[in-house]
């Protein structure tokens, strides 16, 4: 794994949480227009990077998957953000006007495509075979993020409620908050690999080959998710004083 890496990944979770929190403390009411502009950001990206597939060393493997695997967790941490500030009615809103956002980025992407291009024919030819999106991976992006996502939001709130009385301290407010994030983001990677996975790939590739990449993709997420767990710590207690809906 480079430093480069490493960088740019914590880069990217300091800035949305640090900007999140000052938007929330500062400006409630746009602070989940800044939170859900971040949310479809990530959503569009990890799906733009969708047909990379990279190898991922971890714990001395070399894992197979596809590049916005990557970045996919911090999906989950945004929408524990909004959920903890403007509640699960929000978080649902924000989950489906982000994947929206993915939608309208496939039709940009099929307009452009109806114009003759002026470059050669095998640029064309990776263009197409790159951001041309098959139905049947659509129909699997569409399905794994909401089953997804609504495991998440559900799974996030119920701990919510159930912690609101029991928060008092900075011990117990790290101890919940960080349960609720680590549980819910973890039913959201399991859950989002195996859709998304199994309706898009199979029948394309030996079985065998198929459960490779969901294990691979499914660690790599399940690792870097709980890796975020500390910056949805900072961004609950920045927020602390925060009025919260359920």
């Amino acid at each position: 794994m480079t430093i480069g890496f490493w960088f740019f990944w914590v880069l990217g979770l300091a800035l949305t949480t640090l900007v999140g929190a000052y938007m929330v403390n500062n400006h409630r009411k746009r602070g989940l227009a800044a939170l859900s502009t971040f949310l479809a950001i990530y959503v569009v990206g990890a799906n733009i990077l969708v047909p990379r597939l990279v190898v991922f060393p971890l714990f001395g493997l070399s894992l197979v998957l596809v590049t916005g695997s990557i970045i996919w967790p911090y999906t989950a941490q945004l929408s524990d953000m909004i959920n903890e500030i403007y509640g699960k009615k929000s978080a649902y809103v924000a989950a489906a006007l982000s994947y929206f956002s993915n939608l309208m980025f496939v039709s940009f992407v099929q307009l452009g495509a109806q114009f003759v291009p002026i470059w050669d024919a095998p640029q064309e030819g990776w263009w197409s075979s790159y951001f041309g999106v098959a139905g049947r991976v659509l129909l699997a992006s569409i399905s794994s993020y909401t089953a997804a996502n609504y495991c998440d939001i559900r799974i996030f709130s119920r701990i919510k409620v159930w912690a609101a009385t029991r928060e008092g301290t900075l011990g117990n407010l790290l101890l919940y908050s960080g349960l609720r994030s680590a549980l819910s983001d973890g039913a959201n990677m399991i859950v989002d690999n195996i859709v998304f996975y199994t309706i898009a790939f199979i029948g394309t590739m030996p079985f065998s080959v198929l459960l490779g990449i969901i294990g691979s993709s499914m660690l790599v997420k399940f690792v870097l998710g709980q890796i975020d767990v500390p910056f949805y710590w900072a961004f609950r207690v920045l927020t602390r004083n925060v009025s919260r809906d359920f």
